[in-house]
């Protein structure tokens, strides 16, 4: 690699993997990193995940509020995954090897790759449906291979060229969402003159779970939340990469959600796809065309972000190959049976996520404290993954998904899920109490089993946006 010059070229494979990018090979700016995450959730999949509230009959105004509660502090998890990309210049998942040790990264690594070819899978089923909407003589499995085709291409070329990707997206993709916002509230307007715009009411329940739904759906992209910031200068500041971060993606998820909510109020039994179609009316294949380019974004970041995952887990090969690989197996989910366990699929991912909010829990933990006193202390491979399965286990009985309820959950909460919260608190509190109580000699940071220096430097507010 020493003789690698990619820096802003964006016709030129990515040449680097998981490994800390060098200095010279740092760029960009903030504002990448707020078109990026503006992109990729600017999707008709943000826009579904807001029928939700009202489905589950809360009113339109606490349907909203819930979705306002979840993406503000849901997003406050995936800015701070963001922001210490450029401090560490390596995937956020990768770099929880100081915390648990070389085979617990490898185990939280599979994990993160099976998130990633799952909702890749289920978001090209998405896209296959409104393409054969647009040409409904167009097979299955041919609309999936070009589809696929086109998102592997541009995860190929990698992580500068989907920076540039995601900003022409934010600005063409913004115009049609923003016209479409328009069809949709003229056609609601109409609607809703017929329709019980008060129907609903209030559950604290319903609400809370309303509420995790959106910021579960912001903390699912925390593993890779780095991945995207990690060429950017070591100076960068921390507090303008994390505001990027968050108010690309609060803006856009509070404004489709809550559009998505307003537009359940057409029938709460109809599936999302045909209430947008009847929202769109005339407009309906331009809309198809738009929600099949809406979703690319996302599902280059499942098949890159896939890729770093095998390359994490040890697998020898160039990063472009394991792209290819990733976006194999998202094929091969959903090859058989016309996409139709895509459903039963997202209901397994949803219920796999519960690792996301504890394992961040402890490398967040363990990157701010060493970063609070300049110093390390020798860290344990055990100390992480105790907190971390401690955090799991104990948030079992708060669980509520499709698949599976937690007693306390169903007899005390009323299906109420607030498991992150208590997965979250357990595991930060307890890798805090073993790594201050434990007696460790304090030394200059080398992380042993991986050979990379913490980043412990000040970080200064010097950037240019």
């Amino acid at each position: 690699m020493a003789n690698v010059n990619y820096q802003e070229h964006v016709l030129e494979v990515e040449p680097f993997g998981i490994d800390q990018i060098p200095r010279e090979e740092r760029h960009g700016r903030i504002r990448q990193i707020f078109t990026l995450w503006f992109a990729s959730n600017l999707n008709i999949v943000t826009w579904f995940t807001g029928f939700l509230g009202v489905e589950l009959g809360l009113s339109i105004g606490y349907a909203i509020l819930a979705i306002t509660i979840g993406n503000l502090l849901g997003g406050i998890c995936l800015a701070l995954a963001s922001m210490v990309g450029p401090a560490l210049g390596r995937p956020l998942v990768p770099s929880s090897e100081h915390a648990f040790g070389f085979q617990g990264m490898r185990g939280i690594s599979c994990l993160n790759l099976l998130n990633n070819i799952g909702w890749l899978a289920v978001n090209l089923v998405l896209s296959v449906l409104a393409f054969q909407e647009i040409i409904p003589t167009l097979g299955y499995h041919f609309a999936l291979i070009i589809l696929a085709a086109v998102t592997l291409l541009i995860a190929v070329y990698g992580y500068n060229f989907i920076h540039v990707f995601s900003h022409w997206m934010t600005m063409i993709m913004g115009v049609f969402f923003v016209a479409m916002t328009y069809i949709s509230i003229h056609s609601l307007t109409g609607i809703m003159h017929t329709a019980n715009v008060a129907a609903g009411g209030f559950s604290w329940g319903i609400f809370i779970l309303a509420a995790v739904i959106s910021f579960s759906y912001q903390i699912s992209y925390c593993p890779i939340g780095s991945d995207y910031s990690r060429y950017l200068p070591e100076n960068t500041s921390k507090f303008k990469v994390w505001l990027a971060t968050y108010l690309g993606v609060i803006f856009v998820t509070i404004w489709l959600e809550s559009l998505g909510a307003l537009s359940a109020l057409i029938s709460v039994t109809a599936d999302p796809m045909s209430t947008f179609a009847t929202l769109m009316g005339f407009f309906t294949v331009p809309a198809m065309i738009i929600v099949i380019l809406s979703l690319m974004p996302i599902n280059i970041m499942a098949v890159y972000s896939g890729g770093l995952a095998l390359l994490a887990i040890g697998l020898p090969m160039k990063r472009w190959a394991s792209a290819i690989i990733t976006a194999v197996l998202g094929v091969l989910a959903i090859w058989w049976g016309n996409g139709v366990l895509a459903a039963t699929y997202q209901n397994f991912l949803l219920l796999l996520s519960y690792w996301i909010a504890p394992w961040l829990a402890v490398v967040l933990t363990d990157f701010f404290y060493h970063q609070v006193y300049g110093r390390v202390s020798t860290v344990r491979a055990w100390q992480g993954m105790l907190s971390f399965i401690c955090g799991v286990v104990i948030s079992i009985p708060f669980m509520s998904t499709t698949l599976y309820t937690g007693p306390l959950a169903k007899q005390f909460l009323n299906g109420t899920d607030i498991s992150y919260f208590i997965s979250t608190m357990v595991s930060v509190f307890l890798y805090l109490a073993i790594i201050r109580l434990k007696p460790a000699e304090l030394q200059n940071t080398y992380c042993k089993e991986s050979g990379k220096r913490f980043q412990n430097d000040p970080i200064t507010d010097s950037e240019v946006i």
